[in-house]
């Protein structure tokens, strides 16, 4: 069970490196159409995404899994993740994390404001619904979602899970 798990991670980081360079393709493509912006402020914005595609593996460690991200190429520009947690940590081990992280911006953003979702997502439940995801937008300004489903629609969506 714990191989599975280590595998399903290096799979995802995979997947998360690869996917990169490709998406940073699409990005310089989309923000040379956007004629308002400069090319030094285009190039601020791919260095930022790339530090944000550079944390995620971090994170991953850190029992967050990438579920996608979402660059939105306007004005101000922004950047989505959606993560589903998939294991906890106990203190003990989020407080190495950030120490070992601790030069790391971007890494401290992103995971502070996920503890700060688990933390009020425990606090709230529903007969109807279930968590499905937290999503961080990091724009002007900043903003953390909680996504619920339909109780209905998650029983399905792991039983589709399941067969892929």
């Amino acid at each position: 069970m714990l191989n599975e798990k280590k595998s399903i991670l290096k799979k995802t980081s995979k997947t998360v490196t690869d996917t990169s360079e490709q998406v940073l393709a699409q990005l310089k493509n989309g923000l040379s159409k956007i004629g308002d912006i400069g090319t030094n402020t285009k190039n601020k914005f791919v260095d930022y995404v790339k530090d944000v595609f550079d944390v995620l593996p971090l994170i991953e460690n850190a029992g967050f899994k990438t579920n996608r991200v979402i660059v939105g190429i306007s004005v101000p520009p922004s950047i989505e993740i959606h993560f589903s947690r998939y294991k906890e940590l106990n203190e003990k081990e989020t407080n190495k994390l950030l120490e070992l992280y601790s030069n790391r911006k971007m890494f401290k953003l992103i995971f502070k404001a996920l503890r700060m979702s688990n933390e009020f997502q425990g606090k709230l439940s529903s007969e109807t619904l279930v968590f499905s995801e937290t999503c961080i937008e990091i724009s002007i300004p900043p903003k953390v979602s909680i996504k619920y489903l339909n109780k209905d629609i998650s029983n399905l969506t792991k039983i589709e899970s399941e067969f892929d």
